[in-house]
């Protein structure tokens, strides 16, 4: 593991872990958790890194559903849903997204031990046991797509010996409708299989006046499987496999204008004009869209893993093979903003595989040199020879009608990236009060991608498709690229441990995350994407007061990168690219106050500063105060560009914190009554560098919780609000692409909406 800091808030119970080798679990206080943030069981208050974790359980008293719901529970931690903001981030830094071919990610995913590359395994929170927040680079243990940071995922095993299980079903607004079934089954004397499955709808909240039609409904189902075999008492066999769908209606992007260009060019005149007849008015609080191309996602996820863990005295040596899938589904969008047809995409299913191993040998943990070491082997594959891109734009419409293939056709991306590496990482114990950290990994990777197009049938060169005539084009020949190169993750640092209530820690980490090539989806677009590396120095505190009732995290953080990978918007596609120099500073905290055994306080706080010291990219449509463009010619073609120091990294927002409230309380001998509240702050954040319109304020949301149940957890009834006040806020606010300076969408976001509902549940 690599440091970062130290925080946490403390979940009102106690979340045990599933990991060997197990950790001296009673030497904690009520309220505390147990995390495998460094491969193995620990306390929290004895991990030097900076790490919030939140049990399964807790995150549903919110009212919440999803996985990526974390983010309204722990500070510092958003998830993007749109390609420029895409996944989990931390500390305002996260994944590059956009649609090229190799993106790597920034904040990793670990499911039960395996590195989860693409898309999200964990459908709903039904099984789900503890989610921890590793801030910092974490790249000596979990590689590569963690050098920024990593949510680290832990589902209840199965329980040898047991029958129980658990049915719960809620509804709420929107005919939004969420259900799950799990099952823990005995196989034998020294096995047993835990069965998770869900369901999950909602309605759309978008209206197309155009196509008279609701878009962003919602359909997901999927289920986990689990087989734990103590086959003796120096080996345990876990098995695990899930698979889960998802399909939308409507495109994933689900955009509404903010803004329009000028009508001084006819153009844009006739192409936005009707508004006003559609009953539409642009800005920030505009849920009607004009887009006349209809759309439809869907992506399906899929995988297998068996961890094999050897006793070898008082050492562990496991064994981790994984395979994960991943089919980004058909699409079909136009994102002109416009009832007049501009641009439209017919995007082809994309195939996503990975297969991983690692070996790994873990010390026992009351030594002195407490390590783990280990080896790790992948393989990524994005893009069969059968997945193809089409795209067509009209840039005369309605004036005058005729298509340009910008795809070249029917386009194919694929991507193979290959890495192996080693790694240890630990700490030496000096004495009772003082050890000293450390930890490397070196990996190489292997990155070869490819583009072609063949001649669309649908849009031939020279043919009329609708009374429009097809410019003539050419199918581009086979492109390849490739890069190969080796890299270094480390970290070193000290712990002082005062007594068993108060530690601090001073560290600094080196984030590696690999080189790639990258062919954008749309039109092939080569970026050659250079190695990023991040050093981050970290000092903090962990400690409990008053009987450890009171728990207090803190932390400060200098992370400084280079060769930050990172994705814009040149008008038509997101790009993968690197951004010369970024920095990003701040503190952080977590506390929790047990006040008494039926009410208790938690929250956290997160001040994150960044900026670009060094930034050269596409020049936007409107320019900040302070800013200019310039051309820029390479290799005989000239973009306009600015450059972007001083500005704040896109999505990061400088301040973000939550803070909640939990009661239980007996109505009688049987009847216990519940209540909670949560609130969560998010500063005002920015998705175009440089551009003076492209922002969203900050807003705030909250949801309360309550409930009456059987005193011994049988079941239970309740009532929940989520974003109790309406705050209107969004996935993204971007520049409107095939059109004049000044027009703005917006991409809705189904949590931008209050949702309240009813929900039940019953164990057996």
């Amino acid at each position: 593991m690599l440091a970062g800091a130290a925080s946490i808030a403390l979940a009102a119970n106690t979340v045990y872990a599933a990991e060997a080798p197990a950790a001296p679990a009673a030497d904690t206080a009520p309220g505390e958790i147990v995390v495998t943030a460094q491969r193995r069981a620990e306390r929290l208050q004895d991990v030097p890194l900076a790490v919030s974790a939140i049990g399964g359980e807790q995150m549903a008293k919110g009212g919440f559903q999803k996985l990526t719901d974390l983010q309204y529970q722990v500070s510092g931690v958003q998830f993007g849903s749109s390609p420029n903001d895409s996944g989990f981030r931390l500390r305002g830094v996260g994944t590059a997204g956009g649609f090229a071919s190799s993106s790597e990610q920034n904040v990793g995913t670990v499911v039960d031990n395996v590195v989860i590359p693409f898309g999200n395994p964990v459908g709903a929170l039904g099984d789900i046991e503890r989610v921890e927040a590793l801030k910092g680079p974490q790249g000596t243990q979990f590689g590569k797509n963690a050098s920024s940071g990593v949510i680290n995922i832990t589902t209840a095993r199965p329980k040898i010996g047991q029958f129980f299980g658990k049915a719960n079903i809620s509804y709420g607004s929107l005919n939004e409708v969420n259900a799950g079934l799990s099952l823990n089954v005995p196989v034998s004397a020294n096995s047993a299989l835990a069965m998770y499955g869900f369901y999950r709808r909602n309605d759309g909240f978008l209206w197309n006046a155009t196509l008279n039609k609701m878009w962003g409904g919602e359909t997901s189902f999927g289920g986990r499987a689990k087989f734990l075999w103590d086959a003796s008492d120096d080996v345990t066999v876990f098995i695990a496999g899930d698979y889960s769908r998802t399909t939308g209606v409507g495109p994933g992007q689900l955009w509404t204008l903010n803004a329009v260009p000028s009508f001084a060019n006819p153009l844009m005149a006739a192409r936005f004009g009707n508004l006003t007849s559609l009953g539409i008015t642009p800005g920030f609080n505009n849920t009607t869209s004009a887009e006349n191309t209809d759309g439809f996602t869907s992506q399906t996820n899929y995988g297998a893993s068996v961890e094999i863990g050897k006793k070898l005295g008082d050492y562990t040596l496991t064994s981790i093979t994984a395979y994960r899938g991943y089919i980004q589904g058909a699409q079909n969008f136009g994102i002109d903003g416009s009832s007049v047809t501009v641009f439209q995409a017919q995007q082809g299913s994309v195939h996503n595989a990975f297969l991983s191993q690692e070996l790994r040998l873990s010390s026992p943990s009351d030594g002195r040199f407490v390590y783990t070491t280990g080896v790790y082997a992948s393989r990524r594959k994005t893009g069969n020879p059968g997945d193809v891109n089409r795209a067509q734009l009209m840039p005369a419409n309605p004036f005058s009608a005729f298509y340009v293939n910008i795809s070249g056709g029917q386009s194919n991306t694929q991507t193979r990236s290959d890495s192996i590496a080693a790694f240890i990482d630990g700490k030496f114990k000096v004495n009772d009060h003082i050890a000293v950290l450390g930890g490397f990994r070196y990996q190489y990777d292997w990155v070869d991608a490819s583009f072609m197009s063949t001649i669309d049938p649908a849009y031939a060169p020279g043919s009329v498709v609708n009374g429009a005539f097809v410019v003539p084009y050419a199918a581009s020949p086979l492109l390849t690229g490739s890069t190969k190169k080796g890299g270094w993750a480390g970290k070193a640092g000290l712990e002082y441990k005062v007594d068993r209530d108060l530690m601090f820690f001073a560290t600094v980490a080196r984030g590696y995350l690999g080189p790639t090539v990258s062919f954008s989806g749309l039109t092939g677009t080569r970026t050659n994407v250079n190695p990023q590396t991040v050093r981050d120095i970290a000092f903090g505190v962990k400690s409990q007061l008053f009987n450890r009732a009171v728990t207090f995290n803190a932390n400060v953080f200098f992370d400084k990168y280079t060769n930050l990978q990172t994705s814009v918007f040149n008008g038509t596609e997101f790009l993968t690219e690197n951004a010369g120099g970024f920095e990003a500073k701040g503190f952080e905290f977590d506390a929790s106050w047990r006040v008494s055994k039926a009410f208790s306080l938690r929250g956290g706080f997160t001040y994150s500063d960044t900026k670009f010291t060094d930034y050269v990219t596409a020049c936007p449509n409107v320019v900040k105060a302070g800013y200019s463009c310039y051309n820029l010619t390479v290799n005989g073609s000239t973009t306009s560009v600015v450059q972007a120091a001083g500005e704040p990294l896109s999505g990061a927002p400088k301040i973000s914190f939550t803070l909640s409230a939990d009661t239980r309380v007996p109505l009688n001998d049987r009847v216990m009554f519940d209540a909670s509240a949560n609130v969560y702050y998010r500063s005002r954040v920015q998705y175009d560098v440089a551009n003076a319109i492209s922002y969203q304020p900050g807003y705030y949301t909250i949801g309360l919780n309550t409930g009456i149940g059987d005193a011994e957890g049988k079941w239970h009834l309740g009532l929940f609000v989520r974003n109790l006040l309406d705050r209107r806020f969004h996935a993204s606010v971007i520049g409107l692409p095939f059109a004049d300076a000044g027009g703005e969408v917006n991409w809705l976001t189904r949590e931008g909406r209050r949702t309240i509902g009813v929900s039940a549940e019953m164990k057996f």
